[in-house]
């Protein structure tokens, strides 16, 4: 029996964020506000305080972070960082491998920008933190566009946050066969593999125990932008293999940060 390669528990994904803490259009400071079409996601507080900003079916929310506190959300809430002094660092967990790091991430833009593919590549090409800041800035505006919608009302609200929505499928149509594969061979797999173990295990066979390993991962420094803030990752995002100084059986190696754009 070949060992698999180690990786997240059920091929979930982790990364550590420290949130920007430069000013967005309405005075405040924070990361980006976006959307999942297919994750869920946990935020757990390391460090600093600050909020979360959300807009759902039900309308515009706005919940405080302390250290140690966590909250769990699922696709369909358009999420915001807020941190006010500028301390707040989080580690964070996302589904399905990692999919909102391979574009199940879309922005509340306007929708004059929402609505163009080429206007919105555009907006979300990220070559450096000033891009980024630009990024997050455009997409406070549309978010404060769909805040105030709610304020009209709730079946205005509604009506603007459904019409986000079908622009977040239409801009990502042509990743669905790839969110499939990740799927189909990230916690798919991992599931199948667990009730393969089980099946052994009735059988008295736990031969594949003897496969065990073990990795000590030292990520590097925050220095990739991200959507919310910069990245310290544990796990490259395109290959799902380990980042940062690998630690196994007293060797040392370094693997190399891919930015995330």
């Amino acid at each position: 029996m070949q060992p698999d390669a180690l990786r997240m528990p059920g091929a979930t994904l982790t990364t550590r964020l420290k949130v920007y803490d430069t000013l967005t259009p309405d005075g405040q400071r924070g990361g980006t506000p976006h959307v999942h079409l297919m994750c869920s996601e946990m935020y757990f507080v390391l460090a600093g305080h600050g909020f979360v900003e959300m807009i759902d079916w039900n309308g515009f929310s706005r919940l405080p972070l302390s250290p140690h506190s966590a909250l769990i959300f699922s696709p369909g809430t358009v999420h915001r960082l807020i941190n006010p002094d500028g301390e707040l660092e989080l580690f964070i967990m996302m589904q399905n491998s990692g999919l909102p790091e391979r574009g199940d991430n879309v922005v509340s833009f306007k929708d004059e920008i929402l609505r163009d593919d080429v206007a919105y590549k555009t907006a979300m090409k990220v070559s450096s933190f000033e891009d980024a800041y630009l990024r997050r800035d455009g997409g406070v505006e549309g978010f404060l566009d769909l805040k105030e919608a709610f304020k009209e009302g709730l079946d205005v609200g509604r009506r603007s946050l459904n019409r986000f929505f079908e622009h977040a499928t239409a801009r990502t149509k042509n990743l669905r066969s790839t969110w499939q594969s990740v799927i189909e061979n990230g916690p798919l797999y991992e599931a199948q593999k667990s009730l393969k173990h089980l099946d052994l295990l009735a059988q008295g066979d736990a031969s594949y125990l003897q496969q065990a390993a073990h990795f000590a991962i030292a990520p590097d420094a925050y220095k990739t932008p991200g959507f919310c803030g910069a990245l310290n990752r544990y796990f490259d995002p395109a290959t799902l293999e380990l980042e940062g100084v690998i630690k196994k059986e007293g060797q040392e190696s370094k693997r190399a940060l891919n930015e995330v754009l």
